[in-house]
């Protein structure tokens, strides 16, 4: 019933990861509007993002939704919105944010040749994986907490002017419920 009537091919659904159909603009103001549109407090929903955001830039990849979820619940934040903010992680932007926390945590390890990544460090033996993890799980960490703030601010502000729209719209349609008059059962108004 809710299939395509044309089976995409395989090269059409690797591409449609790369560069959505409908194109980044309209993606993105559809995540922006499921993310106004969460029934919490501002600071819920922009905590949550920041979370989803500071997960996204962790070396734990393919749990980055469970842990941010994760921490979400552990901090008491809209869970939903910590998904979302793991969208800004995908296949466009992790080149440049792996970069970013890859030279970032090398110079807090003080390794010198943090410049090129040594793709001899991409044998499959114990020393050269650590040596290619831990600059990024220590450079995750302050450069997810930055992008995290870069984004909070602007999502609370956000929910905020929505739900205050939102709470004007609702007002305007209905007068009597706005004074705080509740009607009865009967549609009779107390």
């Amino acid at each position: 019933m809710f299939k395509r009537r044309t089976e995409r091919t395989l090269f059409q659904k690797a591409r449609e990861l790369i560069w959505p159909t409908s194109g980044y603009r309209r993606t993105v103001m559809y995540l922006w509007h499921r993310l106004v549109r969460l029934d919490a407090s501002p600071h819920t929903v922009a905590l949550g993002f920041a979370v989803g955001v500071f997960m996204s830039f962790s070396p734990f990849l393919g749990f980055h939704l469970a842990l941010s979820g994760l921490f979400a619940w552990l901090l008491r934040v809209n869970i939903a919105a910590s998904m979302l903010g793991n969208f800004l992680g995908n296949p466009v932007t992790y080149p440049l944010m792996w970069a970013a926390v890859y030279q970032t945590g090398a110079a807090m390890l003080g390794e010198s040749s943090a410049a090129v990544i040594d793709l001899t460090l991409l044998r499959f033996d114990a020393v050269s994986f650590w040596d290619l993890f831990m600059p990024f799980l220590v450079g995750s960490i302050p450069v997810g907490i930055l992008a995290g703030l870069v984004f909070y601010f602007p999502v609370k502000n956000g929910v905020a002017q929505y739900q205050t729209a939102r709470r004007a719209r609702f007002i305007k349609m209905h007068p009597s419920l706005a004074a705080g008059a509740v009607p009865s059962q009967t549609g009779v108004v107390h």
